[in-house]
């Protein structure tokens, strides 16, 4: 028989005490050693509940709603937006804001305006461990900042470069849980904390897509760029940029990019000229007479320019098309198509016959796109003598000669530098993965018969092509579909809307 003790009943013990005050006790429970920074969050938040509830509530509400009234331009948009968040979305910008609040906020007591930080780290704040304040310390001092990641080592870590700095290293972050789901080539927003010799990210992320990773880029650089006299006001108003532009991915439509070419400065159309073959070897002679030609039958012809920056680009690039009958020739813009043009004529003469111009719009594209992947209509049926083969290997040649000269063209991200260039240094190379892991996945599948009409290519990045009767497109992981406006001149020439 088991005898159980009364709390009131002498400790088995011996000790003389009550068993309530002795060995009856509930466990204490274990704190952090004093150099941990664990439940520093939990514990800020806490207090601040107990001794400011209504006043952090309110700074919670009114940041909310400064966040998403910076977004819209209609006060009653923002209204109705500021209503329709709820679920995931509703917890993830309360957790992110609370933090942000610990960090840079203030709050109104006693009719005054404090700092949140100051209250949590004040003689009559709550009892923190050395490591908990250093960690409150911290987060006040760490900018959230906007970060490439650019390697993933699941369920341990990542590494990532500053956006905004190209020259500061890259950063091995230790991140357990966000590396399962982090992939190369992400930005993100984040603040990036010391803890001895490591670094972990404080605990709010800001994950942003690929079209909108850029666009919070320049809304941070121009920030940058054009510094006022408190740096402390600019930090505030980048992090406060940064929480607006993540959330508006949320609430917006999806912002359509621009696609401008690096070395012209023309926005990119994408133009194919396709003409049939009269004479092979009158065409093969006239090209090889060509300074600014190089190239054979076999592989195809570019036409180059050496820029004055050093690098040596195709202007035009010519590539024989199916069955030998016929020839495609590609350009990146509508000036370099124009001038193309006249050039080809000139120099093929009556040794090919032109047939039709396929143009390309990727931003047009984008808009216009339905998300789901297209189904062709049977009824359709080509320009006189193309066929869906012809068409879809002028498509697949016209992509694959955009790659051509990736690795040594100069992208904006790298400062200007070509990949090449970038790698020659730690912060570069981890860059130029970035801009690899973006592209590895856009180079052209196998294309697909979906009956007369029928030929999409499907890849992702920032080009997209038109289907075998101009009357559609492909971009991303699924085909989008868009209609074509046809010129009604009967020149041939198809703009996708």
């Amino acid at each position: 028989m088991n005898y159980k003790v009364g709390r009131n009943d002498p400790c088995p013990c011996s000790s003389g005490r009550k068993y309530k005050h002795c060995c009856g006790q509930p466990a204490a429970l274990a704190e952090p050693p004093p150099n941990s920074h664990d439940g520093a969050i939990e514990l800020a938040v806490k207090w601040l509940a107990q001794h400011h509830r209504k006043a952090f509530s309110a700074a919670l509400t009114e940041t909310m709603e400064e966040v998403v009234f910076d977004i819209f331009d209609d006060e009653q948009e923002a209204i109705d937006a500021l209503a329709s968040i709820e679920g995931d979305l509703l917890q993830q910008l309360q957790i992110n804001l609370t933090e942000w609040l610990l960090a840079a906020g203030d709050m109104q007591v006693k009719g005054e305006y404090q700092e949140i930080s100051e209250l949590l780290l004040g003689p009559r704040g709550p009892i923190l461990t050395q490591g908990q304040r250093a960690w409150l310390q911290q987060l006040t001092e760490q900018a959230l900042r906007l970060y490439d990641i650019t390697q993933v080592l699941p369920g341990v870590g990542v590494t990532v470069c500053d956006a905004l700095d190209a020259e500061k290293p890259p950063l091995t972050v230790v991140e357990r849980s966000g590396s399962q789901t982090l992939k190369v080539g992400m930005q993100i927003g984040a603040r990036v904390m010391r803890v001895g010799e490591q670094h972990q990210f404080s605990g709010a992320i800001y994950p942003f897509s690929i079209f909108s990773g850029r666009s919070v880029l320049a809304d941070l650089q121009e920030i940058e760029d054009e510094p006022g006299p408190h740096p402390e006001d600019d930090a505030y108003s980048a992090s406060f940029t940064l929480i607006a532009d993540w959330l508006a991915q949320y609430l917006l439509p999806p912002p359509m990019p621009d696609f401008i070419d690096s070395h012209t400065g023309e926005p990119v159309l994408l133009t194919t000229d396709h003409y049939a073959v009269q004479d092979w070897d009158a065409l093969s002679t006239r090209l090889a007479a060509q300074v600014d030609v190089e190239g054979d039958r076999v592989a195809g012809w570019s036409r180059l320019l050496d820029c004055e920056d050093g690098q040596t680009r195709p202007q035009a690039s010519i590539n024989p098309e199916a069955q030998g009958t016929r020839v495609g020739v590609f350009y990146k813009t509508a000036g370099l198509a124009e001038k193309g043009r006249t050039w080809f004529d000139a120099v093929a003469g009556d040794s090919v016959k032109f047939q039709l111009r396929e143009v390309s719009d990727p931003k047009g594209m984008l808009s216009g796109s339905s998300g789901q992947e297209a189904r062709m209509p049977s009824s359709q049926t080509l320009p006189a003598g193309m066929t869906p083969e012809i068409m879809a290997e002028a498509i697949e040649s016209a992509i694959k000669s955009s790659y051509a000269n990736w690795a040594d063209e100069p992208i904006p991200v790298l400062q200007n530098r070509t990949p090449r260039e970038a790698m020659q240094d730690a912060a570069g190379l981890s860059g130029s993965k970035v801009c690899y892991a973006a592209t590895k996945t856009a180079r052209p599948s196998s294309l697909r018969n979906k009956g007369v009409a029928g030929f999409l290519t499907s890849f992702s990045g920032t080009r997209s092509v038109c289907s075998a009767d101009g009357r559609y497109f492909s971009h991303g992981s699924k085909a989008l579909a868009s209609r074509c406006n046809t010129n009604g001149s009967g020149n041939g020439t198809r703009m996708l809307a």
